[in-house]
């Protein structure tokens, strides 16, 4: 195995045991309102917790998933890995630190930039694998400090209270004509 892969592996392994009952450092500050880069609008984190939280959510979920079911598969080879690694990454490397998971984007970066360096199917495969791991390992601690107490705010309704409102649009569009 290529040592630039094999070292790459080592890192995420090491980093992925160290946050596995440590809260990364990055969540830490982001929980707590700090983001260096400034992230979010109206003054609040919120938002932004929202979408970085969506987004480790997907590339655990699906992204690195699929990449590695789709290593798996033969009609796959490299070449088309790669692409695909690229393609379906190419967002995510663009926001993951600007939302304030600088540590988790450091891997990130360096794990778009390896795809181009990998020579086998066997590279891909254990580089995506421990991502996959060290993402999902990211996704619990964020799903642990989400504020899911917020979620009182936004009650779901009964059929009434939608008959209501379609009797209120319908009284407003009458005024209006």
């Amino acid at each position: 195995m290529n040592k630039e892969v094999s070292n790459f592996i080592a890192s995420v392994e090491k980093e992925t045991e160290r946050i596995w009952l440590k809260e990364p450092e990055d969540i830490y500050s982001l929980k707590k309102g700090y983001l260096p880069s400034g992230a979010g609008i109206y003054n609040q984190y919120y938002s932004v917790l929202v979408m970085v939280s969506g987004e480790i959510r997907a590339l655990g979920i699906h992204i690195f998933s699929d990449l590695l079911a789709f290593s798996r598969k033969s009609e796959f080879n490299l070449f088309h890995l790669k692409v695909m690694a690229k393609c379906m990454l190419k967002i995510d490397i663009g926001v993951i630190s600007y939302f304030g998971l600088t540590l988790y984007g450091r891997y990130l970066d360096q794990y778009y930039n390896l795809i181009e360096k990998l020579k086998s199917k066997r590279e891909f495969m254990e580089a995506t694998r421990v991502m996959f791991t060290y993402t999902n390992r990211y996704q619990m601690w964020l799903h642990q400090i989400f504020p899911w107490g917020v979620s009182t705010f936004f009650k779901q309704q009964t059929p009434e209270k939608y008959n209501d409102v379609a009797d209120r649009l319908e009284h407003y569009k009458n005024i209006s004509n």
